[in-house]
């Protein structure tokens, strides 16, 4: 059966409980809808998980189609690893290859891969007489190619460079996040970079307005999960304590926007000049209103690990319109090259530290107003509408591969 009789294209999402992903996944459903506007999709995905995406983004503009159909998976508990979690991988594996074996199926998407996972799509795929393509979605995992971060304990014997360099099955393909990660890949792992495609990470974009005064205090926002191994929460939380040392509350203020992760609670001693933490998921209101409210976003995340992964917090940060100011990182830097001036980029902590001081002593308001215009201007990107005609690209020449 032709490419064009395909009338089915199926997403999973293998690994993600509740909101986990769900912003993203929510997105890219919405892309691959508007990408194929002739075919119907099937999304497999834990119950929970299943709800929240459904119910994205808030208010109008919901994934909500009556061409979608919402199937129920079990996935492999979050904490689970080693045997068991393979095993379980494969099992999975299994019933979405099973599933993706029906002649109306165009294309298989994976959502978000852990290294089992990935090891066992590649063991099964050449064997389940799949010959539409497959397309993986690669986030975090990544960072497990740096060398320069901190080695993760490995129960799984093979690494990811190892999965990676198996038999490469020509159905499937790799979907990196970004130009920014397509380059560091071909620099880590030149091997397999032609396996990969590029498509922007996708993201639902809030209406927002470049703000026109600032009264009261300069606001600077932690968005995102709260994680200081690779996200800079303590340096957030450091810049936070020097800085009120020497400025008044009513001058500066710091902010968590989201909550911080379990394993912070031993670490967050020197956090009690952040305002708003909490280790529950915010409500989406909550959320939008702490965003709202902030001046500018601080990223401090680790060079290193934005090499290879996307940074969520960036876009929720041009979802709401706040320029930012980051220690640079390649993923960062190539939206500031291509969107324009929109915050600040610093080549360290202590040149966060005297950007965050130097607005506060006097603060640049053209300049700021400038920075939010660039932002509402720029962000369209990654919206589902622009990125459909990229997607549907990228899936027609994942079927000449997968023929080839």
């Amino acid at each position: 059966m032709g490419g064009s009789e395909r009338t089915t294209i199926i997403l999973c999402e293998p690994q993600c409980w509740g909101f986990e992903h769900a912003p993203f996944n929510a997105a890219l459903l919405r892309t691959v809808l508007l990408a194929f506007p002739e075919a119907r999709v099937a999304f497999m995905g834990e119950k929970e998980h299943l709800t929240c995406v459904r119910n994205l983004p808030p208010g109008n503009g919901r994934v909500e189609d009556p061409r979608v159909e919402w199937r129920e998976i079990t996935i492999p508990p979050r904490a689970q690893s080693g045997r068991g979690r393979l095993y379980r991988e494969l099992s999975l594996c299994r019933r979405v290859l099973s599933a993706a074996s029906r002649p109306e199926v165009r294309a298989i998407v994976i959502c978000s891969m852990t290294k089992p996972g990935l090891f066992a799509l590649k063991t099964l795929l050449p064997w389940g007489g799949i010959r539409v393509p497959v397309l993986a979605v690669l986030h975090s995992v990544l960072a497990d190619l740096d060398p320069a971060l901190p080695a993760r304990p490995r129960k799984l014997s093979l690494t990811l460079r190892q999965v990676l360099k198996l038999a490469h099955p020509r159905q499937l393909a790799y979907l990196a996040l970004g130009a920014s990660i397509y380059r560091c890949l071909a620099e880590t792992v030149p091997e397999v970079i032609p396996y990969f495609k590029v498509l922007d990470h996708p993201y639902f974009m809030l209406p927002a307005e470049s703000p026109s005064d600032l009264p009261g205090p300069v606001r600077f926002g932690y968005f995102g999960t709260g994680n200081s191994a690779t996200k800079g929460f303590r340096q957030f939380a450091r810049l936070a304590q020097e800085t009120l040392r020497t400025r008044s509350p009513r001058d500066a203020e710091f902010l968590l926007v989201g909550s911080l992760q379990r394993e912070e609670s031993g670490r967050v001693g020197d956090s009690e000049s952040v305002q708003g933490l909490s280790y529950e998921p915010l409500p989406n209101d909550e959320y939008a209103r702490r965003a709202s409210s902030v001046t500018y976003a601080v990223g401090l995340g680790s060079p290193s690990y934005y090499r290879l992964v996307a940074s969520a917090s960036f876009l929720d940060a041009l979802c709401f319109a706040k320029p930012g100011i980051y220690l640079r990182n390649p993923f960062i830097e190539h939206y500031f090259d291509s969107l324009g001036d929109i915050g600040y980029l610093c080549d360290s902590c202590d040149a966060v530290r005297d950007t965050v001081f130097s607005v506060l002593g006097e603060f640049p308001l053209s300049t700021y107003r400038q920075q939010g215009l660039n932002i509402l201007r720029g962000r369209q990107r990654f919206e589902p509408n622009a990125l459909a005609p990229q997607f549907r690209a990228v899936v027609n020449a994942c079927e000449d591969q997968s023929k080839g």
